[in-house]
């Protein structure tokens, strides 16, 4: 390509007015990887900015952490020359991580058009998937164990579930401060980032159009645990936030089972999303018995070969 058309000046921020923009957009092209979802994009802003510009009907992403920016591959229909744009700009004014991919039909391309470029996997990117009815159910010795730590939890607690409404949010808020408390918040910045995505999502619940279930300990009737998630394409439902008040043990499990529960019939598929190479996350992903991992890809800016 002789002349490059795209410029870092045509993507502007997202913001939450946006949401019609990307609903309609992923809705034609619907997505696989939480990556791609605006409630990701809009409660993360305050950390990872996030930027965008539709081209040729395509959506074209990009996010900045830390002055670095990332590109994304074009969503919509395959368009070559558009692609080759995106990634000439990421070769000029990329990051360290110039470029990723979410699509595998984009990393053939890749590998097809720019052989001398490798492409990698990004590990704590790629989001896991369950069977809805598997997580519901939880049948068969792989999982004994966790059905052990539900019934311990039942002979010790009674509980309700009710759905997470805007009404109820303040009482979330304050599930929220008490698990962040046990978490040490201060000390831990990725948490802190983590709490504000959880109370950026409450204070614009009806706007972003999530779900949510919430498990209340009896007889005290407080809320002890709290499940968020919004659909991700029509078999799969994506889970943004499940937290809970560790004093409850086993409450983890509960919420686990009963958002499973919530929504079968609905959904073949639940994403928990990636584990961003954090270990412990990684164990408790993989103790569920994922039934494949939506991958991820990228490339880094110095072995990038035009």
């Amino acid at each position: 390509m002789d002349i490059m058309t795209l410029s870092e000046t045509d993507y502007r921020p997202v913001t939450l007015k946006d949401k019609p923009i990307f609903d309609k957009i992923f809705k034609k092209y619907q997505q696989v990887n939480s990556e791609c979802s605006f409630v990701t994009m809009i409660c993360y802003e305050h950390y990872v900015q996030h930027s965008f510009t539709i081209q040729n009907g395509r959506l074209l992403l990009a996010y900045m952490v830390d002055d670095e920016t990332t590109y994304n591959a074009p969503i919509g229909e395959p368009d070559p020359e558009l692609f080759e744009e995106v990634f000439a700009l990421a070769q000029s004014c990329g990051g360290k991580i110039a470029m990723n991919f979410f699509d595998e039909a984009d990393v053939r391309y890749m590998k097809n058009a720019h052989p001398e470029t490798p492409v990698y996997v990004a590990r704590g990117l790629s989001d896991y998937y369950y069977r809805t009815e598997e997580l519901a159910e939880l049948h068969g010795r792989k999982y004994l164990s966790i059905r052990n730590e539900i019934n311990r939890f039942n002979a010790e607690y009674s509980y309700t579930t009710e759905r997470l409404t805007h009404a109820i949010t303040p009482e979330v808020r304050l599930m929220i401060e008490e698990w962040r408390i046990s978490k040490h918040y201060e000390a831990n910045p990725t948490l802190k980032e983590e709490v504000n995505a959880m109370l950026f999502a409450l204070d614009h619940w009806e706007e972003l159009g999530c779900e949510g279930l919430v498990i209340r300990i009896l007889p005290e009737n407080t809320i002890g645990a709290v499940a968020v998630w919004e659909e991700l394409n029509s078999v799969t439902a994506l889970i943004h936030i499940e937290k809970a008040v560790v004093r409850y043990r086993g409450i983890y499990k509960i919420i686990n089972q009963e958002t499973a529960k919530e929504l079968r019939g609905r959904y073949d598929w639940i994403n928990r999303e990636g584990d961003v190479d954090v270990l412990g996350l990684r164990e408790a992903k993989l103790r569920y018995h994922p039934a494949y991992c939506a991958m991820a890809w990228y490339i880094k800016r110095e072995e990038m070969v035009f």
